[in-house]
């Protein structure tokens, strides 16, 4: 079904879900640009989608910070009283995403995106909602290196248990799979989970992946526990430390909130920073042991 909104023109297809077409679209008379999500209804089956479009819109409008997508409206498109499409219009946000082959990335840059991004989700847990879709393809750069964290379509009240499994395998806490409440410790899972994803390439093991069935054993994980050093030797220890005291099994084990991540990554990055100044003063000696001496 082709979107029409008599408001705005088409600018270009910026991507598609698995229910959804996601366009760049320009207000006719103020020129202003916005993302539009348009997700027609063919089936019965397929009002849930309509619905989570209704959560991400209730989420999005009562947010508010600079690394959270803005969202707008939400309009239904209806032919004779039947309803055939819901439209999202959001932020437009220009940029790669972290999933994308596109993406480049320097560890010191990286560590301060995912610093922001748990700065963003401690303000969308005040606000009383935990995200439960955090993945590197909603974790957007944009040209001027600035993050935002999008789609809050599977986004939940804080404390509450949803009624279906919903999520991304590889990135779904344990709770998520097994229907339990969801609370600000799911996001703490699901951010240490994207972030070795986007340092290593690979996924940890999660209660739903692992269960992903025998025909996809290449897409089941480990634990970080079970992994050999060999495989993430271009990741320092305090990194991968600091991932695996986000993504315990046990919610309490894990760490406190995203308050204690962004401290842990704080101190992580001041490890790193004063590692690399000892490797480099290391380096100088060296040189200068090596330096030949003038004779007088």
């Amino acid at each position: 079904m082709r979107l029409i909104l008599p408001d705005y023109r088409i600018v270009r297809e910026i991507g598609r879900g698995a229910n959804s077409v996601l366009y760049c679209v320009e207000h006719i008379d103020t020129g202003e640009v916005r993302a539009a999500k348009h997700v027609p209804l063919t089936t019965e089956d397929e009002k849930k989608f309509i619905e989570q479009l209704k959560a991400e819109q209730a989420t999005g409008q009562v947010l508010n910070h600079p690394a959270l997508r803005k969202v707008y409206d939400l309009r239904y498109v209806r032919k004779r009283l039947r309803l055939q499409a819901a439209v999202l219009l959001m932020e437009y946000v220009d940029g790669i995403d972290m999933g994308s082959s596109r993406f480049r990335w320097e560890l010191s840059g990286l560590l301060t995106h995912f610093r922001e991004i748990a700065e963003a989700l401690h303000a969308m847990h005040h606000f009383g909602f935990v995200h439960a879709d955090l993945k590197p393809g909603n974790l957007i750069v944009t040209p001027e290196s600035k993050v935002k964290l999008i789609d809050f379509g599977q986004s939940s009240a804080m404390l509450q248990a949803k009624e279906r499994v919903q999520g991304t395998p590889d990135y779904m806490a344990p709770e998520q799979a097994k229907k339990s409440v969801l609370d600000h410790k799911t996001d703490v899972f699901g951010l240490g989970a994207t972030l070795y994803k986007v340092l290593s390439g690979g996924a940890l093991r999660t209660e739903m992946n692992k269960t992903a069935g025998m025909h996809l054993q290449s897409r089941i994980g480990k634990r970080l526990n079970e992994i050999n050093r060999g495989e993430t030797k271009d990741i320092p220890i305090c990194v991968l430390r600091m991932i695996d005291d986000c993504c315990k099994d046990d919610p309490m084990e894990r760490l406190a909130d995203m308050r204690a991540v962004v401290n842990r990554i704080d101190l992580t990055q001041t490890i790193l920073e004063h590692q690399a100044a000892t490797d480099a003063a290391d380096a100088g000696s060296a040189k200068a042991d090596h330096t030949p001496k003038r004779r007088g």
